[in-house]
């Protein structure tokens, strides 16, 4: 199971969600029920990838604001629309590292 900062928290508030459907690429908008905050360090604290039917890579990228869990998107590297939704057991989860004390450098 992939870690990141907030991930306790977050699981509890999408314990209790309303979810509506956004865009033709099964795009959702999430609205946690539970009071509380997750202390996430990135509006994307956990992506996954895996393959649409054809073999092109889809990824899904829950969104965070504010602490809450407002969205679950989904999008084709090639940006054609989503064929199928692969079955949770398919994607590969990726987190992105903790950013550094100081911050990212600027190059």
């Amino acid at each position: 199971m992939a870690d990141f900062p907030g991930k306790p928290e977050l699981a509890l508030l999408l314990d209790d969600v309303i979810v509506r459907r956004i865009d033709e690429d099964g795009g959702l908008e999430l609205k946690s029920l539970v009071d509380g905050s997750a202390p996430v360090t990135h509006r994307i604290p956990v992506e996954a990838e895996a393959k649409d039917e054809d073999g092109a890579v889809i990824h899904m990228l829950l969104h965070v604001v504010d602490g809450k869990p407002v969205e679950l998107e989904f999008f084709r590297e090639d940006a054609s629309m989503v064929k199928k939704i692969p079955s949770p057991t398919e994607f590969s989860l990726i987190v992105l590292p903790a950013p550094p004390p100081k911050g990212w450098p600027n190059y």
